[in-house]
């Protein structure tokens, strides 16, 4: 792990790749609102990625809306996405590989002013989020030499600032996050869960972000990384919640056994 938080501005790299996105998004010209080419980008990308190796029950009702929003584009301009998703993974993929960790579509995101104000929507900067991670992971070297990989829950995730701060965390350990820590996240807006999906599976961050109301535990649909998937980790974290509700809890006073509730974190495993 790089010995200073390096925000995006300082990563020279970085920084001609940023560009580029910038300058791809803006080159649709008039006809479409930033924040609407933004948004197809994400869910298109999203759609793309997890359509070719998770064959659920929803695969059909994605590809259905990848079709609905390329009908919108002119073949010119449609032909611009893929390009899009070149620069992403590869600004990802060159930071990554020096080290570091980014939240590429969290900063484009509040860069190019789309945050939801009336909703209060603004993502947390990255360099806080690695503060946080840092505080709250104290005893990560100890938990990661006795467990078989170790969980984290974000119930508003966002860009998934967050979760990629973790995984840096478990990597400045000197382990490998696709294998040793799972992560699960939720957020009632749609472009945001797309938006962690990506990088987390960019990032290669087993994780499960889940489209829903973390205060009202509402869940809509779930989006899975492949190293989520094929990594066993949703069997893994079932059995674990299992193995939990098997110890046995007896009620104060009454010598009886109450049934346990489960956790937001356990509710969002088994949806």
């Amino acid at each position: 792990m790089p010995s200073e938080v390096t925000p995006i501005k300082k990563v020279n790299d970085m920084r001609d790749k940023y560009k580029e996105l910038v300058k791809l998004l803006q080159d649709f010209g008039a006809n479409f609102r930033t924040s609407e080419i933004f948004r197809d980008f994400v869910e298109l990308s999203a759609i793309a990625i997890m359509n070719q190796y998770a064959f659920d029950a929803d695969w059909d009702k994605r590809e259905n809306r990848y079709h609905e929003i390329r009908k919108k584009y002119q073949e010119c301009d449609f032909n611009r996405f893929p390009e899009l998703v070149a620069v992403l993974v590869d600004t990802i993929h060159s930071q990554k590989e020096q080290g570091y960790f980014v939240d590429v579509l969290g900063q484009l995101y509040m860069d190019l002013n789309l945050g939801n104000a009336a909703n209060g929507q603004y993502f947390t900067p990255y360099h806080v989020c690695q503060l946080m991670s840092a505080l709250v992971t104290q005893d990560l070297g100890e938990k990661l030499k006795t467990e078989k990989f170790v969980t984290v829950l974000e119930p508003a995730c966002g860009s998934g600032a967050n979760l990629i701060a973790f995984a840096e965390s478990v990597q400045s350990h000197g382990y490998t996050p696709a294998k040793r820590m799972a992560a699960v996240g939720v957020d009632i807006d749609a472009l945001c869960v797309w938006m962690c999906y990506l990088q987390c599976q960019l990032y290669r961050i087993p994780a499960k972000i889940v489209h829903g109301n973390s205060l009202t535990h509402e869940f809509w649909s779930a989006w899975c990384t492949s190293d989520w998937v094929h990594g066993g980790y949703a069997q893994a974290m079932a059995e674990r919640i299992l193995d939990s509700k098997n110890e046995p809890a007896t009620e104060a006073g009454t010598g009886a056994t109450p049934p346990k509730l489960l956790t937001l974190e356990e509710q969002l495993v088994l949806f």
